[in-house]
Parts: C-alpha cells; sequence; structure tokens
C-alpha cells in the first residue's frame, strides 16, 4: 500500500474511533492489514449475544486509563454508528433466512474487542495487541516476528483455564482487555534472539564480546561469575577459564544452558547459539551425590473438562480428578522423615525426595541448617543479601501437591526464585519435625513468627514465608500460602524482591558510609600507630645514644680509675724510691765545716728552687740522688748550667763536684726531656 494511501486510512481511522495516540493506531492497522473497516470494527465494544449494539451503549467509557490508551475512548460518536450498524443489517435480497455471511462477519468483527497482553520472557516484556476474535495462534505469530522464536517452540502460561491450544478462540477465554502470560521455551532453552535491524544474531556478535552470567553451585551455595569472552573464543577455552575459578576440572564440570544440539567444544561462542550480549549458564561439579535407581514420579498434568471455566475453579477439580495420584505421591513417604535428626540430612533428604515427586525443575533448596541459611543469606554485606524464602510443607494438605507441581516449580518461580532468594524448606507433615521448626523460629525470627507458624493448620500448608533482614533482626515480611495462583505468587515475590532492593539500596549506602568512616579511622589509626612507631624509634634511638655516651664515660672513667691507679702505683713507687735515695744521702755539710763546700742553686720546670750544698768532694751521682728524691729523676730532666751552658746531667756519675767546676756554688736548671 502506498505511504499516501496509509496516511489517510489512518486519518480516517482517527476520525471514526477518536484515538490520538498514533502508536496504538498504527499497531490496530498493522494488526488488520491496514483494512479500515477490519480496524475499526476491531475496537468495538464486546455485547453479549452477538447482537450490535445501540450508539449509546457500543460507546462505553473505558474502565482504566490502559483500556484508554489501548484505543477504548469513551465520547459517543452516535451518528457514525448508527450508520455502521444500519450498513452490516443489511438483508441480502437473495436470501429469506436472514443476514447474508458477509453481514454476520462483519457483525462479529463490529462486536470484537482489542485485547492487551503483556507476555514476560525471559528479561523482556512484550506488549501485543490482538483482537479476541482471533487465536491463541495469532499471538504466537506476532512474538515470533518479534523474538524469532516459530510458534511450535512457544509455550504460554499464565491463562485463567489450565488446557488452552493455539486454535483456541480467545472470545471463548473471557479475558479481561489487559492481561500478563509468561512464556516459555523448554525446547528452545537458550535462543538467539534476533534484534529489529539485523539479518542474523552473528552479524551482531561476530566482532562483540560476549558477557556469561555463570552461576556456580556447590553444596547448595551460589556463588555469580559475570564473564566476558570474545566471539572467537571456544567452549573448551570457557571451561577452561572456569576452571581456575572454580578448581572443577573440566572432565567434572556439568553446565546447564548450553545450546542441545551443542556437540562440539570447539565450536566458538558466535557459532554456538547462545544469546548476545549477555547468556546465563549453570555449573555444578559431577561428584555432587544424587539418589538413583530411584522411581521418578511425572508432574501432574492438570486437565480441565472445560477451558472455559475460571481459575477460582480447576484448583478443586485437580484435587479431584487426580486423588489417585496424590495420594501416590504420600505413599512414596514424608519429605523429612520423623527419625532424622540432623538438619543437614534432613534437608538433603527432603531435595531428593522433592525432585522425585516433582521433576528436576525445583526450587534449589539449600542444604544446611536453618542458621546457616540465615547467615549465608541476610548475615552478609547489604550488596551481597538475599532474602530468605523458607518453604513449608505438608503432606497431609490437599494442596501441597497441586501447589508444587502447577506453582512452585514453574520454570518462571524457579528461576525467580534463584536468582533473587536463597530458598530453605521444611517438612511439617510429623508433630516432632513441626515442633521443631517451631523452636527454630522462635530462636531466630521471634515469638510472634513462632505463634504464626504453630497456628498454621494442614489445610493452611504449603506456605511460603519471605524473611528479611531490618534493624539488626530478621523479620517475616510476607506470608505466601499455597491456594494462589501462579501470577499471583510471581506478582507478591516481586513486590518483596522491590521492597527489599529499595531497603538494601539504603543499606548499602549505609554500610559504604559505614566503610568509608571506618577507612579514614583505619587510616588515623595507621597514622598514629606510624607516628608512634616512630616515636619509639626516636625514643630507642636517644637511649641507644644515651647508652653509648654512658658506656662511654664509664670506659674513660674506668681509664681514668687505671690511670689514676698507675700513676699511683708510679707515685708510690716513685715516692718509695725518693724515700730511699733520701735515706742514702750523706748529710750536709754544716755551716761551720772547714771542708770545701759547694752550694748549688736549683730551679725546678715548676719555678721552685732548691737549695742544697753538698761537699765538694761529693761525686755527681749524689748531686743525681739528691734531685730524684725531690722527684726529679735525671732520665726525666735534663740538668744544665746557666754559664758556661752544658748539660751535667751527661757528665760521669763518678766524677767529684770539684772535678767538674760544680764549686764553690753553681745556679742549676732542670728541664724536661722531650
Amino acid at each position: 500500500m502506498a505511504d499516501s494511501s496509509r496516511e489517510q486510512v489512518l486519518a480516517d481511522f482517527q476520525a471514526c474511533t477518536q484515538i490520538e495516540d498514533i502508536e496504538t493506531c498504527i499497531t490496530i492497522l498493522d494488526q488488520h492489514d491496514w483494512n479500515l473497516m477490519k480496524s475499526v470494527q476491531s475496537v468495538m465494544p464486546h455485547a453479549e449475544g452477538g447482537t450490535i449494539p445501540s450508539a449509546e451503549e457500543a460507546f462505553i467509557s473505558p474502565s482504566s486509563p490502559q483500556e484508554a490508551a489501548a484505543g477504548f475512548y469513551s465520547e459517543p460518536l452516535p451518528q457514525f454508528h448508527t450508520n455502521l450498524a444500519d450498513s452490516f443489517t443489511t438483508f441480502d435480497p437473495g436470501s429469506a433466512s436472514g443476514p447474508s455471511t458477509n453481514t454476520a462477519t462483519q457483525t462479529a468483527g463490529l462486536n470484537s474487542r482489542l485485547l492487551k497482553f503483556f507476555v514476560e520472557y525471559r528479561d523482556r516484556n512484550i506488549q501485543i495487541f490482538v483482537s479476541d476474535t482471533e487465536t491463541v495462534g495469532k499471538i504466537k505469530e506476532d512474538l515470533s516476528k518479534e523474538l524469532g522464536i516459530p510458534p511450535d517452540k512457544q509455550e504460554l502460561r499464565g491463562w485463567a483455564t489450565r488446557k488452552v491450544d493455539d486454535k483456541k478462540i480467545l472470545r471463548d477465554l473471557n479475558l479481561p482487555r489487559e492481561s500478563t502470560l509468561f512464556l516459555l521455551t523448554p525446547e528452545v532453552p537458550n535462543p538467539t534472539v534476533v534484534k529489529a535491524g539485523c539479518s542474523s544474531s552473528r552479524q551482531c556478535t561476530e566482532d562483540n564480546n560476549y558477557t556469561l552470567n555463570i552461576t556456580f553451585i556447590e553444596n547448595s551455595r551460589y556463588r555469580q561469575f559475570e564473564l566476558k569472552f570474545p566471539g572467537s573464543k571456544s567452549i573448551q577455552d570457557v571451561k577452561a577459564s572456569v576452571y581456575t575459578l572454580t578448581d572443577v576440572p573440566v572432565r567434572h564440570q556439568i553446565w546447564s544452558g548450553w545450546p542441545a544440539s551443542l556437540k562440539d567444544d570447539s565450536v566458538s561462542l558466535c557459532d554456538c547459539g547462545i544469546g548476545f550480549p549477555s547468556h546465563a549458564l549453570e555449573l555444578t561439579r559431577s561428584n555432587i551425590a544424587t539418589r538413583k535407581n530411584e522411581p521418578e514420579v511425572q508432574p501432574i498434568e492438570v486437565d480441565s473438562d472445560d477451558d472455559d471455566v475460571p481459575e477460582s475453579f480447576p484448583i478443586e477439580e485437580d484435587l479431584f480428578t487426580h486423588e489417585d495420584t496424590f495420594n501416590n505421591c504420600r505413599k512414596q513417604g514424608t519429605l523429612i522423615p520423623e527419625s532424622v535428626d540432623d538438619e543437614m540430612e534432613a534437608l538433603e533428604h527432603f531435595t531428593n525426595e522433592f525432585g522425585a515427586r516433582y521433576g528436576e525443575c525445583h526450587p534449589v533448596f539449600y542444604v544446611g541448617s536453618l542458621n546457616d541459611a540465615i547467615r549465608d543469606a541476610l548475615m552478609v554485606k547489604a550488596r551481597e543479601r538475599k532474602l530468605l524464602a523458607v518453604y513449608l510443607h505438608h503432606d497431609s494438605s490437599i494442596l501441597s501437591n497441586v501447589f508444587c507441581s502447577q506453582i512452585l516449580c514453574s520454570e518462571g518461580v524457579v528461576s525467580f526464585l534463584s536468582n533473587n532468594f536463597l530458598t530453605w524448606a521444611w517438612d511439617m507433615t510429623h508433630q516432632t519435625n513441626s515442633d521443631r521448626l517451631i523452636t527454630m523460629a522462635n530462636r531466630h525470627f521471634g515469638s510472634v513468627a513462632a505463634d504464626q507458624i504453630r497456628s498454621f493448620k494442614a489445610d493452611q500448608l504449603p506456605a511460603l514465608l519471605i524473611i528479611s533482614r531490618s534493624r539488626g533482626a530478621n523479620q517475616v515480611v510476607y506470608v505466601i500460602q499455597g491456594h494462589v495462583t501462579l501470577d499471583e505468587l510471581m506478582t507478591r515475590l516481586i513486590q518483596s524482591v522491590e521492597v527489599f532492593q529499595d531497603q538494601q539500596r539504603a543499606e548499602i549506602s549505609e554500610e559504604q558510609e559505614r566503610e568509608a568512616r571506618d577507612q579514614i579511622r583505619q587510616e588515623q589509626d595507621e597514622a598514629y600507630l606510624m607516628s608512634l612507631a616512630a616515636d619509639r624509634k626516636k625514643a630507642e634511638a636517644q637511649r641507644e645514644e644515651e647508652k653509648r655516651k654512658q658506656d662511654a664515660m664509664e670506659q674513660e672513667m674506668l681509664r681514668q680509675n687505671e690511670e689514676e691507679q698507675r700513676r699511683q702505683e708510679e707515685d708510690a713507687v716513685k715516692q718509695a724510691i725518693q724515700e730511699s735515695l733520701a735515706k742514702v744521702l750523706p748529710d750536709e755539710p754544716p755551716s761551720n765545716t772547714d771542708e770545701k763546700v759547694s752550694k748549688l742553686r736549683i730551679r725546678s720546670p715548676e719555678g721552685e728552687t732548691l737549695i742544697r750544698r753538698f761537699y765538694a768532694r761529693e761525686l755527681l751521682k749524689t748531686l743525681f740522688n739528691y734531685l730524684a728524691s725531690k722527684g726529679f729523676d735525671i732520665k726525666t730532666y735534663k740538668v744544665l748550667t746557666t754559664f758556661p751552658r752544658r748539660d751535667i746531667s751527661q757528665l760521669d756519675p763518678e766524677a767529684s763536684l770539684l772535678d767538674l767546676k760544680i764549686f764553690p756554688q753553681e745556679t742549676l736548671i732542670l728541664e724536661e726531656r722531650t
């Protein structure tokens, strides 16, 4: 159709329907191949009984702003509608029985409604507008155009009735104007969605990096890795890289999430068919203990005889229809036997028995004590914290089998719980196990939560308790009982996560501020310790210097003492020699002697003058002995005459004073030898 023709059709459609939103008008026209009549008929309100409503009845007010946005308007156009009604009810002249086939078809189109579907698929939310005269297959065709997934590979969940095939007319399902559906692709676990404007997914990805979001599960604990690889990397390279992070050898790695057709690990990422730009994978270790050789119990497929039964009815019908199957599941034994005392063993038995009953697609239950589950989910840093979901089971409840097989084990719920919760479970079938749970709840969640669990009757279970941590205490923020539908469960889980994330953001901010304060305090403490260490080092150096000085002083004092002692000893020896010499000296001649006397004046280096008289006949050595007795040993001092100057200490000591002409008087000078 030419662009000018489309503009005219769009203008006529807006004039007829008074829908101002151009995008909504184009969407409706695209769905009817730009046929103006069919497009106008598709937005006419539905009339019971297949009759054409009056002008006043046809243009009713929308019940919500969403309906108005989808093309349901309130202002009537009586003239236009009357003309349309007249043209549609004209009888064929060749038929006397009623309107022609064309007229009946047009009348059905006039009574049709435009339905709006919000289809959730993985991380996308697609809006689809379809007339209620179309079939379910039309929705899949539109989704195939949007996502590139063949209709036969699509499975739509969220219908009011359990069993809906592709040929089912939407009008017969009594749907509201807006509905939410969940798209599952079990046969295509990780499709590569073709984006608009690209002829193939490879063209979009071959020159870019892939982000692999890998969940590593070991002993019921999770570790998340976000790894980036170029498209040229092979699957084997990815597994080898993961080995360095998890210590799980490639031969022991069990993966889920790779395309089912992948057989060769040498294939590159851009050729293996995974999602772009990000892809989710799950890794476990091959030697994890699993139950083997146990009869596999398939999940119960609930079929309803009446496709038009609303959602509030199928539960009771399912319970009666599958009562035998439910009883068979109960005959296998309780999820936690009464005789099990260890919590770890009890949870392992619960997980294995639950998987045997309801299949491999079920929430990953934490295998460990409730205290450990609280510690790993809630008692961590705010940015690593998760909500804790406590699933309470009771085999005597008629809701348990339907809730587990149809709701809890649905792919969307399992995926949402795995990504946003840490799930812990307990079986309250036996009274002893129920009492143990109440005791644990009282210890970890308080008496109010324990009383609430105690008040649960068997027909009020199963239940899902959502536990969060606020102001340093663990609190039960939501209690979701087993009579909810899949949509209601997802809605409540999403609400709890949104509230938790708001609280988590605030706590992360507080935690970051606290860490910043702690960092500043730590830096201040480190600076103080460094300063203290420097002061200690300085004080130690000062003490060492003082000690060195003290040691030097002590050494000097010791040396001085030794020197003083030596000097004293020398002085003592000298004194003894002097005394001995003084004793052997002859007496000084008397003044009235008739013999020749030599009077000697001896000047010491200190300026002291010694005067002594000697017999002229006495030997020079007598003079030397006298000087030695006074402390002037000739080995240390020279003895010099004044005129002529001569050193008599070099003369013969056996010569007399008279012979040496030191007579009758002489002045001698003592000079210390150098």
